[in-house]
């Protein structure tokens, strides 16, 4: 069951996205502040954070927002699954969960941004299985050697369009 992430999953949510070696120290501090945002009034402005639950246990989350200054556009900032349970589906229910609700607020295409070091090989290899496209590449972005690749994926054939009259 996918549902809204409450205040109770912070603790066990970071502890399974640290538990999945995909995320350093210094994004596990940010994870927290993500959390911490999102409970001051963050989803007030269309932030959402879901949580995939089974069996009263937490397996996975995602995270995602709208876009500031964009119109109809999406980003995906987080979505982590336990290690134990991956390869199962479950990221992919995560994804199409993100996907649905931000079609559902209007969006156009979502974007994910992640590393092109070797560990994140099977994360790219995720998202062009979900139907992503890489559309950037902005070297040496996060450290020197690990670059940025973001991913689109159009979610509607046309949106909301700026009008300047």
């Amino acid at each position: 069951m996918i549902r809204p992430t409450v205040p109770g999953d912070v603790e066990p949510l970071v502890a399974l996205a640290a538990d999945t070696g995909f995320f350093k120290p210094l994004e596990m501090q940010a994870l927290r502040e993500v959390f911490d945002d999102y409970f001051a009034g963050a989803a007030d402005g269309g932030h959402q954070c879901a949580t995939l639950e089974e069996a009263n246990r937490r397996l996975g989350f995602v995270d995602f927002a709208p876009t500031a200054m964009a119109v109809g556009t999406w980003h995906l900032w987080w979505i982590a699954v336990a290690a134990g349970v991956q390869r199962r589906g479950l990221g992919g229910q995560l994804l199409r969960h993100a996907e649905d609700e931000a079609r559902r607020g209007g969006g156009r295409h979502l974007l994910i941004e992640t590393g092109s070091v070797p560990l994140y090989e099977p994360t790219r290899r995720f998202y062009e299985f979900h139907g992503y496209t890489q559309v950037a590449h902005i070297p040496d972005y996060y450290a020197e050697g690990d670059s940025m690749i973001v991913f689109r994926k159009l979610l509607l054939g046309s949106g909301p369009r700026l009008q300047f009259d």
